[in-house]
């Protein structure tokens, strides 16, 4: 497949979750059949765990393995996993078990939902009512108050293929990640088994940086040099850039889905990670949406129960419960990415270990007041940390000239995005001094309706603002 190396935007990372026989792999096998590219080639010649289709010019990769073990697994490793999970729920059926442990997963790793209902072609099924059973799961789709988008899919027939293609688009671009070529490589592996020709094989989708050949990398403490790239259409590649999925030769063993792939120099030189604490965790809010999240043990039901009924609002409980924390606590609380707080519980040395190993927090207490007060400044420390959050684009102001009487500031949009309509900040040695939104962005004496990093435009704001050149905007959507 062709590359775009002029992209400002990976290419979105896309798995699909849901029951045993709801037609995950029959969608799958559907949208391969869309990809023009593919058709072109000769179609896809061989199965590494992950494809890349192109959809109106764009590009979107799939993850074709992942069940929700290897879900999780890549969640508790560190992987990104994917960056939009579609959710397949089939028209005959409705929700069942593994459909509600699928969304339990999703919603721990706080990533977008497209609900595809399948098999709305076979008689006497009741779409609304897979609807309704959703929603008493928390997952409340368009038409029913909620904001989750939903399609109706007849993969067999194509049905709703190019629809559903279509909203992966439109939810990747409500928040896209950059293309960064450049950065040092950091790449997932989503597959890996062993060839009786090849010997190991390895499949990963590039996060970030270029994965070369004869390139010395490293995962899990293991160093090897990469022999040969191969992408799902069985081509050999001297590179891959992010987003593509590619097989890796050159390893002496089979890995670990959701191991990370990183350059042995780079590797080399980073920093050992300091111990984990709440400032750690508050500081990863950049990426929340919702709540500060918690995973709660206590000695008696008496106690856990005072400790639930006093918590700041603003607090989620994942998980509560009586006796002693377990080593599948510090697995749960890993792929949730949230701490455990203890009350009036020993926890054993064992555990102890296994959670300073996984970078889980365990807090201990055995006075209800201070457990409560160290919970009101941590969510308060959280919600700070949000209002950052929600920062979608950053830039600074280059240049301040006059157009028909308006005055427009030449800016260089230096992270996320800016779109017509968004509110933005105009900050000056880190202090707001005033609010705008934004009227008109121009390129090239042309209207857009958004630039991304990397570029510069001319803005326009309704009312006045009285910016300077240095002076830093930052958007907050609109």
């Amino acid at each position: 497949m062709q590359k775009d190396n002029t992209s400002l935007t990976r290419p979105p990372i896309v798995t699909i979750m849901g029951h045993v026989d709801h037609g995950k792999t029959t969608l799958l096998d559907a949208i391969r059949k869309t990809n023009v590219v593919a058709r072109e080639h000769g179609g896809i010649t061989q199965h590494i765990g992950a494809y890349k289709i192109e959809f109106e010019g764009k590009p979107i990769t799939f993850i074709d393995t992942p069940g929700h073990a290897a879900f999780e697994k890549m969640r508790s490793r560190g992987a990104l996993a994917a960056d939009i999970v579609v959710l397949t729920v089939a028209a005959n059926d409705g929700v069942k078990p593994q459909t509600v442990e699928a969304i339990k997963h999703i919603k721990s790793a706080d990533k977008p939902i497209i609900v595809a209902i399948t098999k709305v072609d076979l008689p006497n099924v009741n779409v609304e009512k897979a609807k309704k059973e959703l929603q008493t799961q928390e997952v409340t789709v368009e038409g029913y108050g909620g904001d989750v988008p939903v399609v109706e899919v007849a993969a067999p027939k194509a049905q709703g293929i190019n629809e559903l293609l279509e909203l992966i688009l439109l939810v990747w671009d409500l928040n896209p990640q950059p293309f960064l070529p450049s950065e040092p490589l950091e790449a997932f592996v989503v597959e890996s088994f062993m060839d009786k020709r090849r010997g190991p094989i390895v499949t990963v989708i590039v996060n970030r940086g270029t994965l070369k050949i004869g390139q010395k990398i490293i995962v899990d403490s293991d160093t090897i040099t990469v022999k040969a790239l191969v992408d799902d259409g069985g081509k050999n590649l001297k590179e891959a850039l992010p987003g593509d999925p590619v097989e890796i030769l050159g390893f002496k063993k089979t890995l670990e889905v959701g191991s990370i792939v990183k350059d042995q120099i780079v590797a080399a030189i980073q920093e050992e990670l300091s111990p984990v604490s709440f400032a750690d965790i508050i500081a990863k809010a950049q990426d929340a949406k919702s709540k500060f999240k918690l995973i709660i043990k206590a000695d008696v039901r008496g106690s856990l129960e005072a400790i639930l009924e006093n918590l700041p609002k603003t607090i989620l409980v994942l998980s509560s419960a009586t006796g002693d924390v377990s080593e599948k606590d510090i697995d749960f609380a890993k792929t949730a990415g949230a701490p455990i707080i203890t009350f009036n519980i020993k926890t054993p040395s064992s555990v102890i270990s296994k959670a300073e190993r996984d970078g889980v927090l365990i807090k201990s207490y055995d006075v209800i007041y201070k457990l409560l007060e160290d919970m009101e400044g941590v969510a308060e420390g959280f919600e700070q940390a949000k209002v950052q959050s929600k920062v979608v684009g950053r830039g600074t102001i280059i240049a301040s000239f006059v157009i028909e009487g308006k005055k427009i500031a030449g800016t260089k949009v230096t992270k996320g995005k800016f779109t017509v309509g968004d509110q933005v900040a105009l900050m000056r040695n880190e202090n707001q001094v005033a609010t705008a939104k934004i009227a008109t962005i121009k390129k090239f004496k042309k209207d857009f309706p958004s630039v991304l990093a990397g570029q510069e435009c001319g803005i326009a704001f309704s009312g006045e603002l009285d910016f300077q050149e240095g002076d830093t905007l930052e958007s907050f959507g609109p």
